[in-house]
């Protein structure tokens, strides 16, 4: 994809194309599904321009169409094959151009970040150590249906058997986050964090989530900060620290 595929994008969402381009496009956007998404790209990031950047948005525009001109005189050929052009290209073309107009700092303002992010996926699987059986069945289906109100149920009935089983403490505590409960969670998050027990970091990390989860984005980064190199989720807290 070039330069006029975006001056294109542009006209449009600008009301500026005729109505005949307009249907032109429109029909494009209907039977071309790549080219759909490199438009929903390009609108997506379009409606967070704001108007204290209308002149640079203006220069830039004029650059795009004086490099489009350029381009189109430098590839005019008589045409004998037909050519598949991949629209890859074209995400990293707009993301240049949001990143030239409203710098760095702004871009990285838009890319959104939350706890969906890292939150835990798949399934568990627990490991029984006496008490009721059934119990440790209905605690991991519920979790893994999302049911995380009725896992909870049955991880105090595992935990008033066993109250020193850190496994089911750990993904109690997930499922209080999920369910909104931060305070409880935070409490066994914290517990664990000062224990000793394989879910020490683990637990760390998922209470970094918690505070995430509730926007308070800096007691999530003082979290994440005190992680240690030796921790499993050690990379992601990194990843998500240079995010926030």
């Amino acid at each position: 994809m070039d330069e006029k595929t975006i001056l294109l994008f542009d006209d449009y969402l600008q009301g500026a194309l005729s109505p005949e381009e307009k249907d032109r496009l429109e029909l494009r956007l209907k039977t071309e599904p790549e080219l759909k998404d490199a438009f929903t790209i390009f609108k997506d990031l379009n409606g967070h321009l704001s108007h204290q950047f209308s002149d640079e948005r203006t220069s830039f525009k004029d650059t795009l169409e004086t490099l489009a001109d350029k381009h189109l005189k430098t590839t005019e050929a008589p045409k004998k094959d037909v050519k598949v052009i991949s629209f890859r290209p074209l995400r990293y073309l707009v993301a240049a151009s949001v990143i030239v107009l409203f710098g760095v700092t702004f871009w990285f303002q838009m890319q959104d970040v939350g706890y969906d992010d890292y939150s835990f996926k798949g399934s568990i699987d627990l490991v029984e150590r006496g008490g009721d059986e059934s119990a440790f069945a209905k605690a991991e289906k519920a979790f893994n249906e999302g049911l995380y109100t009725d896992a909870i149920s049955y991880f105090d009935d595992i935990i008033g058997n066993d109250p020193d089983n850190t496994q089911v403490l750990f993904y109690k505590g997930i499922a209080l986050v999920e369910t909104e409960d931060y305070v409880n969670a935070t409490s066994i998050f914290t517990k664990l964090s000062n224990g000793n027990s394989v879910f020490k970091y683990k637990a760390q990390w998922y209470n970094a989530l918690n505070f995430l989860k509730q926007e308070n984005i800096e007691q999530c980064k003082q979290i994440l900060l005190k992680l240690p190199p030796e921790a499993e989720n050690y990379n992601e807290a990194q990843e998500l620290l240079k995010k926030l």
